[in-house]
C-alpha cells in the first residue's frame, strides 16, 4: 500500500486564489477518494462571503467572535480535492450530491457542507431552504398581483391529489393567501378561489377592447371591494359552468362564497339599517345568479322575491313603499344589476322550457333536476347553437361592470338603445313572416326563431354593452364624436325593461317570472318614464315614449288580474294610462 500523501501546507492568513490550489491535477489518482483541505479563516471568509451574500448582510450586526464561528463552521467540508495514494479515505455517501468531482480530478465546490453524521451513516444530507429576508419578501409580494399570475392552474402530484384539503397555487399567489400582514385581498380566498378568479381574468383578456372596455381594468378595481370580489368569483363559476357543463373541481369553492353571500345579506338585514338597500339588492342579484348556475330557477326567483318583500315593508311611512329611490348613482347601479338578473333568469327559464319541450323531457321545469337542466342546456348549445353560446359567455364575462366599483367621478348617463331596438324589430319581422306563411303561431316555432336562429343571446350582450357605454369617466375619450346619436336614448333600466315586457306580452317569446319581481320591474319602468317625460330634452323620441308607456300599461294590467287590490300596481296602471293619453295627444293619434 502506497504511503499517504503529505498534507497540504497551511495557507497564509490572507486572501489567496483558491482556484489555483484546488485545480492542480493529481497523479496516480484513485477513484472516489476524498481528503479534507485545511485552509485559513481569512481565505474561508472571502470565499464564503462571496458564495453566501446573506452572511454579509447579517454579519453586520454580529460580534467578531460570532462571525468567525459561523464562517469556520461553514468552511468544514466545503473544500475537497482528489487525492493520490492509498491512504484511508473518507467514504463518500452514496447518492450524496454535497461534494462531487469531475473526471480530471478537479474538485467542484458545493456551497453546502456535508454533516459528519450523514457522512458516517452514508446518508444524503438534506438542508432546509434558505429563509428569504423580510424586506425581500415584501418587495416580491408588492409585485405580485392576482391578475398577472400564469398559469392559473398548476398540476398536482399524486400525493397532493390524495389530499383534498390542499390546493395548488402559483407561489406568488400562495404567499398572498398565507401572509396576512400586508397585500391582503378584500375577502378570504380559500380552496381554489385564486384560480377561479384567475380563470375569469384570463377569459376576459380575449374580449375585444373598446373605448369603454379597457382590457381587464374593471376586474382590478374589485380587489379591494369585498362584495365586488366575491361576486366576481361567483360570476367566474357561472361562466365556467355554462362553458364546460358543470363546476367540476370548483364546486366547493363556489359553494363557500355562495354561503358567505348569504351570511352578508343576513347580517345586513339583522342590522335594521335600510340605508343598505342598494347593497342588499346587489348581493341578492348575485345570489340569484348562483342559483341559476345550478339550474335552480325557482330558488333564484324565491331569493329575489323574499328580499323585495323585506324592502317593501322597510319604510311604511312612505306614500308608496314600492317606489324606488333611484337618485343616487349607487342605487341606480344596483337597480341595473337587478334588471340584469331579471333579464337573465327570465331568458334562461324560457330557454330551458323550450329545450325540455322540444327534447321530449316534459313541459314543466319542475320535473327535471337542476343539474340535469344545466347539462341539457350545455348539450343543446354545443350541438345546435354554438354561436349563441359564444354571445352568452361574452356577456357573462362583462357582468362585473354591474357590481364593480365605478372609477372616481364616473356617472351613469342615459343609454342608447338603437342596437337593442333593431334586434327586437328583426325578431318581430320574422314572427310576422312566419305567421303570414303558416297562419298559425306555435311555442315551438317561437323557440326556433328566437333561440336557435334568432337574436336571443345577441340581445343579452347588447344589454350589457349599452350599460357599459352609458358610463362616463372624466378625462376619458367618449367614443367617436362624429357619430350621430340615435333617437332611442333613455334610462338604461327603462328601455331594457320595456323590451323585456314587449317580448313577454306581445311576442310571447319569454316566460313570466315571479309576480313580486315583475312588480318591482314595473316600478322601475314607471320611475324612468316619469323622468324622461318631465325632462326638457328636445331629442327625446315621442313615438319611442309611446311604445314604452304602452308596454308598461300591458304589463301592469297583466299582473293586476291576480292582485286586484295591490296599491302599487293600481298606481302604476293609472300612471301609464295617463302617460299613454298624453303621448297619443302629442303625436296626434
Amino acid at each position: 500500500m502506497a504511503p499517504a500523501p503529505a498534507p497540504i501546507q497551511a495557507l497564509p492568513r490572507c486572501s489567496v486564489g483558491l482556484t489555483n490550489i484546488l485545480e492542480k491535477p493529481s497523479s496516480n489518482s484513485s477513484p472516489r477518494v476524498l481528503y479534507p483541505v485545511h485552509i485559513t479563516y481569512a481565505a474561508a471568509l472571502d470565499f464564503i462571503l462571496a458564495g453566501f451574500p446573506w452572511i454579509a448582510l447579517h454579519s453586520l450586526n454580529m460580534k467578531p467572535k460570532e462571525r468567525r464561528t459561523i464562517c469556520l463552521s461553514l468552511s468544514v467540508g466545503v473544500f475537497s480535492i482528489r487525492a493520490v495514494g492509498q491512504a484511508a479515505p473518507i467514504a463518500e455517501p452514496a447518492g450524496n450530491d454535497v461534494t462531487s468531482s469531475d473526471r480530471n480530478g478537479t474538485a467542484i465546490l458545493n456551497p453546502w457542507p456535508p454533516l459528519y453524521n450523514c457522512v458516517k451513516g452514508q446518508r444524503t444530507c438534506v438542508y432546509a431552504p434558505p429563509k428569504i429576508p423580510l424586506r425581500e419578501r415584501r418587495a416580491q409580494q408588492k409585485e405580485a398581483r392576482p391578475w398577472d399570475q400564469t398559469p392559473w392552474e398548476l398540476e398536482k402530484t399524486p400525493k397532493e391529489m390524495a389530499c383534498s384539503n390542499k390546493t395548488n397555487l402559483p407561489p406568488r399567489l400562495s404567499r398572498l393567501s398565507n401572509d396576512t400582514g400586508f397585500n391582503k385581498l378584500a375577502v378570504a380566498m380559500p380552496l381554489r378561489s385564486h384560480e377561479l378568479f384567475q380563470y375569469l381574468f384570463e377569459s376576459s383578456r380575449t374580449l375585444k377592447k373598446t373605448p369603454k372596455v379597457h382590457g381587464t381594468e374593471y376586474l382590478s378595481r374589485m380587489i379591494d371591494n369585498p362584495c365586488g370580489l366575491r361576486s366576481a368569483i361567483l360570476m367566474a363559476g357561472m361562466h365556467f359552468s355554462f362553458q364546460f357543463g358543470d363546476l367540476a373541481t370548483f364546486e366547493s369553492t363556489f359553494l363557500y362564497h355562495k354561503i358567505e353571500v348569504m351570511h352578508v345579506i343576513n347580517r345586513w338585514i339583522a342590522s335594521g339599517d335600510y340605508k343598505l338597500e342598494a347593497a342588499i339588492i346587489r348581493e341578492m342579484a348575485t345570489l340569484a345568479f348562483t342559483e341559476a348556475c345550478h339550474g335552480e330557477l325557482v330558488a333564484a326567483e324565491t331569493h329575489i322575491s323574499g328580499i323585495l318583500a323585506l324592502i317593501e315593508t322597510a319604510r311604511p311611512e312612505r306614500k308608496d313603499p314600492t317606489c324606488s329611490d333611484c337618485c343616487s348613482t349607487d342605487r341606480e347601479l344596483a337597480n341595473r344589476y337587478f334588471v340584469m338578473s331579471y333579464v337573465y333568469i327570465g331568458g334562461l327559464k324560457s330557454l330551458l322550457s323550450g329545450i325540455c319541450r322540444t327534447g321530449g323531457h316534459g313541459s314543466s321545469l319542475d320535473a327535471v333536476p337542476g343539474r340535469n337542466l344545466v347539462k341539457l342546456s350545455h348539450t343543446w348549445h354545443m350541438s345546435e347553437a354554438m354561436e349563441n353560446l359564444g354571445f352568452k359567455l361574452q356577456a357573462i364575462r362583462l357582468f362585473p361592470f354591474f357590481f364593480s366599483p365605478l372609477p372616481q367621478g364616473a356617472r351613469l348617463n342615459n343609454a342608447d338603445g338603437q342596437v337593442i331596438i333593431n334586434s327586437v324589430r328583426e325578431f318581430t319581422a320574422a314572427q310576422d313572416s312566419m305567421f303570414q306563411d303558416t297562419g298559425i303561431e306555435t311555442a315551438d316555432g317561437r323557440f326556433e326563431a328566437f333561440w336557435r336562429r334568432g337574436p336571443a343571446s345577441r340581445v343579452l350582450g347588447e344589454y350589457v354593452t349599452a350599460h357599459i357605454e352609458s358610463i362616463s369617466v372624466p378625462g376619458k375619450k367618449e367614443g367617436n364624436p362624429d357619430m350621430t346619436p340615435s333617437s332611442f336614448i333613455g334610462p338604461w333600466c327603462g328601455l331594457t325593461i320595456a323590451s323585456i315586457f314587449y317580448m313577454q306580452d306581445v311576442l310571447g317569446a319569454l316566460e313570466y317570472v315571479d309576480k313580486r319581481i315583475h312588480k318591482y320591474a314595473i316600478t322601475l319602468l314607471q320611475h324612468d318614464v316619469t323622468k324622461v317625460l318631465a325632462s326638457k330634452d328636445t331629442r327625446k323620441d315621442e313615438a319611442f315614449m309611446l311604445w314604452q308607456t304602452l308596454v308598461g300599461l300591458l304589463a301592469s294590467l297583466r299582473n293586476l288580474k291576480d292582485t286586484e287590490q295591490d296599491r302599487g300596481l293600481l298606481s302604476a296602471r293609472h300612471f301609464f294610462e295617463e302617460a299613454l293619453k298624453q303621448q297619443a295627444t302629442t303625436l296626434g293619434i
